[in-house]
């Protein structure tokens, strides 16, 4: 076959580009799965997929028709021959893609650009889908009449994009490569504009062309155009957000709402990080995003109770709101910092508990209610023994209660059964600051995780203090505490008295998510990819 008609990439099956086939070079690269091969390749693979098509034409029309003379066949005969011999197994076929298709659009189809994703699940390779158009074009002179054009390229449509979305699943998980989303970029174009020569999937075009800005946008970002990628992601939101409202009222398509809410949250995602970058003090957003890739690819222990939480898409944005709020401290702005020396600062949460116990007997009995605080580090996610034991990973203050006689608890005189040291007057000498050359450790919880903690130590401290009444903790906010990390471990201020939560006392510095100067530094406590 003639390169200037076309020739096939071999490794995905796709047209490839006019201007490459025109161009003197042995190798030539697909524009739908960035692969290069050499032209000897492409022409290989191009013959062997016409020869199958040829075969395929041989066995599906009887008689030996030769598929070259259709045009001087009458219209009669040809429609006589697709509906008795091409018809029974297009259509079939065309079911089957028509099916595997609406379950791949089932599940989002992008990623945020500091993201790995997952390939979808598929019955078949992008390869098959691309042969199966190559076999339907052959056929399309066969259809004469108006029904049988119409399947004809409704079936060119589905397997076209499902090829390119096929395509695209399998550049979410190339990080590496640079180039990537402009790609997807051009896939989700070419999908769309298949797509809609499809009836009852207008919707999904419009999705499609969403999605290929919101891969454009992500390019942009990559490439330092910030300001270009929040107008090109704001496109794509509104048009994503127009998309779901088609789905609303087709059901073919229903199945994908939550695909779709899970694209707009992406997207919405990508627009607030960008606009972060573009309003706050910090002029470059890739080291906003090399920190968002941190937090985004966090290694979190695999514990039933906290799963949920964990791989919520819904905590995402608030943890890159604190690490915008790091960046910009380096870059001028402030943090909230409590008093002390130390090379590093730690993120705490600051938690008011407010809780009630019975002492005394008979006549002194009585309730009393105490107020104390506790502090929890905002990286306690990241350690198992946090999750499954919840005493290790905050200040235990039932553990240091103060000592009283027994006769105090029969008067009804004990006043308290916690003690939170100095951790009180610790949080409340925090104030707006500069964290200047300190190195800055990145949260990696949310405040309804810390809660949730609290809420879990109660319930297991109530278990061996029968006196004690639950109440509902109050996470004041979010502080930063000095500590020294010099030789490879915490040493937190004196104020703790003896109340560092239990996994700091083990931990390497070195394995945390965390800002020093201006560097980002991730390391092995990161690396837990796509959710």
């Amino acid at each position: 076959m003639d390169d200037m008609v076309e020739l096939r990439c071999k490794y995905c099956g796709a047209p490839l580009d006019r201007k490459d086939i025109e161009s003197d070079s042995p190798y030539i690269t697909c524009p739908s799965c960035g692969t290069t091969q050499q032209r000897l390749d492409a022409r290989k693979y191009m013959e062997q997929m016409m020869g199958q098509i040829q075969s395929w034409i041989a066995k599906t029309i009887p008689g030996g028709f030769a598929m070259g003379s259709v045009d001087n066949v009458d219209p009669v005969a040809r429609h006589s021959i697709y509906v008795n011999s091409v018809k029974p197994r297009v259509d079939v076929e065309i079911n089957e893609y028509r099916f595997a298709l609406n379950s791949v659009i089932a599940s989002p189809l992008i990623v945020l650009p500091f993201s790995k994703g997952e390939p979808v699940r598929s019955d078949h390779t992008s390869t098959q889908a691309f042969e199966f158009q190559a076999r339907l074009k052959s056929v399309e002179p066969m259809a004469v009449d108006d029904e049988s054009r119409k399947s004809i390229v409704t079936g060119e449509g589905i397997a076209n994009a499902y090829a390119m979305i096929l395509n695209n699943s399998k550049l979410l998980t190339e990080t590496g490569s640079p180039g990537r989303f402009a790609i997807m970029s051009k896939n989700f174009l070419e999908s769309a504009d298949a797509m809609a020569k499809c009836e009852g999937y207008e919707p999904l075009a419009s999705r499609l062309r969403a999605l290929s800005d919101v891969c454009a946008a992500s390019d942009m970002v990559l490439n330092g155009d910030a300001l270009g990628c929040s107008a090109k992601a704001e496109e794509g939101l509104s048009e994503l957000e127009a998309a779901k409202r088609e789905l609303l009222s087709n059901p073919r398509l229903a199945v994908t709402l939550r695909a779709v809410d899970m694209e707009i949250s992406q997207t919405r995602t990508l627009k607030n990080v960008v606009d972060m970058v573009n309003n706050g003090t910090s002029k470059d957003p890739l080291k906003t995003l090399t920190l968002i890739n941190g937090v985004a690819s966090a290694e979190y222990p695999d514990n039933p109770q906290w799963n949920r939480l964990l791989t919520s898409e819904a905590r995402d944005f608030e943890l890159y709101g604190y690490v915008n709020d790091v960046v910009a401290a380096k870059n001028g702005g402030t943090i909230p910092i409590c008093q002390g020396g130390g090379d590093s600062l730690m993120p705490f949460w600051d938690v008011d508990l407010q809780y009630s116990f019975t002492t005394g007997s008979f006549l002194s009995k009585k309730s009393v209610v105490v107020k104390e605080d506790l502090m929890v580090p905002a990286v306690f996610t990241v350690f198992e023994r946090a999750l499954s034991d919840p005493r290790s990973g905050l200040t235990d203050i039932f553990a240091a209660a103060p000592e009283s006689s027994i006769l105090n608890r029969l008067k009804g005189e004990e006043h308290s059964i916690s003690g939170s040291a100095g951790i009180g007057r610790l949080a409340d000498s925090a104030s707006e600051g500069s964290p200047g050359s300190r190195t800055v450790f990145i949260p990696l919880c949310t405040r309804t995780e810390a809660s949730r903690l609290v809420e879990m130590y109660l319930t297991q401290c109530s278990q061996t203090h029968s006196k004690l009444k639950l109440s509902k903790p109050s996470v004041k906010g979010l502080v930063y505490v000095p500590c020294d990390t010099a030789g490879g471990s915490f040493a937190l201020p004196d104020a703790f008295g003896g109340l560092e939560p239990l996994i700091l006392r083990a931990a390497n510095p070195d394995k945390l998510l965390k800002l020093r100067g201006n560097t980002c530094q991730t390391t092995e406590a990161t690396g837990r990819g796509t959710r």
